[in-house]
């Protein structure tokens, strides 16, 4: 993180994020979505990585505790929901386009979604860089 700086780094993660899905969605080759899946969970560490020591520095001690709490409570919160939105995507998708199309598709959709993050990010995340 050093060598790149703090912005590029977040950067390079939602990228890892948005490739690594837009691969799964692609590949039957299971090597092939074992590197993307790798390439997904590093961005995410590299990710968790930046923020959690960001916010360990900018948040008082006092609050650090009920910040996490909030920030677990969404994340981890919402990844249920993420798999049920992907099984309503697949059942919606299946009739019309095949099992295997349709099973690809939430993974598409979520490269998409990163790919999304990445433009917005890039033109409104404002972090302070590390002291």
């Amino acid at each position: 993180m050093a060598l790149i700086g703090l912005h590029p780094c977040l950067y390079l993660s939602i990228s890892a994020w948005a490739i690594g899905y837009f691969t799964i969605g692609l590949t039957s080759n299971g090597v092939v979505m074992a590197l993307s899946l790798f390439g997904v969970m590093a961005g995410s560490m590299l990710w968790n990585v930046i923020t959690v020591s960001w916010r360990q520095r900018r948040i008082p001690a006092e609050l650090l505790g009920r910040v996490n709490s909030i920030y677990r409570f969404f994340g981890w919160g919402s990844m249920p929901l993420g798999a049920l939105a992907g099984g309503i995507v697949v059942s919606l998708l299946e009739d019309g386009m095949g099992r295997e199309t349709a099973l690809r598709a939430p993974f598409l959709l979520a490269a998409a979604c990163c790919g999304a993050l990445l433009i917005y990010a890039i033109f409104r995340l404002r972090l302070p860089e590390a002291r």
